[in-house]
């Protein structure tokens, strides 16, 4: 028996070389990913270049492709799962979609989309001021779309939160006073802010809620030849430094004028977050 299991590991450990090896020798990789009607428009720069650099890494030129068809985050990941259309994806990871996928399990964002600031309007700041903990944050209304991730995590904290209300109509809520206020990755908000033309709206200065939470790359289950090659590559980058100055390039700078170290933290739970050992 323990020869038989032996012989079938080896087997197993061979083939995905084997994979691995002949996509090295293509010296070229195409993934087919998510994207909308305009074909080859770049859908996220920080990741393009992230999935370039992880490429270069194991020697091969990355060809992206964006799938023509228009798709939600649901709909993209389903058909990630079926394996037909999509070669890649990359989202917040839940138990359901480690499932469901083959994660790679190295967070592209660092693990900072757990982090969360807020969108409040000016007139409210001092409201905010008075928020200590948790529970402060529960007679006032948050809102989220009730198809993220975050939606869940801000529910099992037994907070108030509107998740029927589109991603535009979302800032409109909480400018017109509709909504309290609008938790966001503190990866975009400042961003974000620069894009919305509102004088109502203001990143509340003095609070900083944390959850466990990580984007990660998936890739349907039985592509464990594209798995290995892009932990490998990932983790080269990692090691060589080069992963941590295309962060700092894209984040760097955002993340210092929210001053996150001089805000107040609030921990939040997250049950639907994937136990691992060792994470990163």
């Amino acid at each position: 028996m323990k020869f038989k299991l032996a012989s079938f590991i080896i087997i197993c450990l061979a083939s995905i070389a084997l994979l691995v090896s002949d996509l090295a020798l293509g010296k070229t990789q195409t993934l087919v990913i998510p994207g909308n009607a305009q074909g080859k428009a770049i859908r996220n720069a920080y990741v393009d270049e992230l999935l370039h650099l992880i490429f270069k890494k194991q020697g091969l030129e990355l060809d992206i492709e964006y799938n023509r068809e228009s798709m939600s985050q649901g709909r993209a990941l389903k058909e990630l799962a079926e394996g037909d259309v999509i070669d890649l994806n990359w989202s917040v990871t839940t138990r359901e979609r480690e499932q469901k996928l083959l994660p790679i399990r190295i967070p592209i964002y660092q693990g900072l989309v757990g982090w969360r600031v807020f969108f409040i309007h000016r007139q409210k700041e001092q409201m905010f001021k008075q928020v200590m903990q948790a529970k402060d944050l529960r007679p006032l209304l948050a809102v989220q779309r009730f198809d993220w991730p975050d939606y869940r995590v801000l529910l099992a904290n037994n907070l108030t939160v509107e998740g029927n209300i589109s991603y535009d109509n979302m800032y409109k809520s909480v400018a017109s006073g509709l909504a309290d206020y609008f938790p966001r990755s503190v990866l975009e908000i400042v961003r974000e802010k620069k894009s919305r033309n509102s004088r109502a709206l203001m990143i509340e200065p003095s609070l900083l809620v944390k959850y466990p939470s990580a984007y990660y790359f998936f890739v349907n289950k039985n592509n464990k030849a594209l798995a290995s090659l892009i932990e490998t590559g990932f983790n080269q980058a990692i090691a060589d430094g080069s992963f941590e100055r295309l962060f700092q390039r894209y984040h760097g700078e955002h993340l210092k004028l929210l001053n996150l170290e001089k805000r107040r933290v609030i921990e939040l739970q997250n049950p639907y977050f994937p136990a691992i050992p060792g994470q990163h």
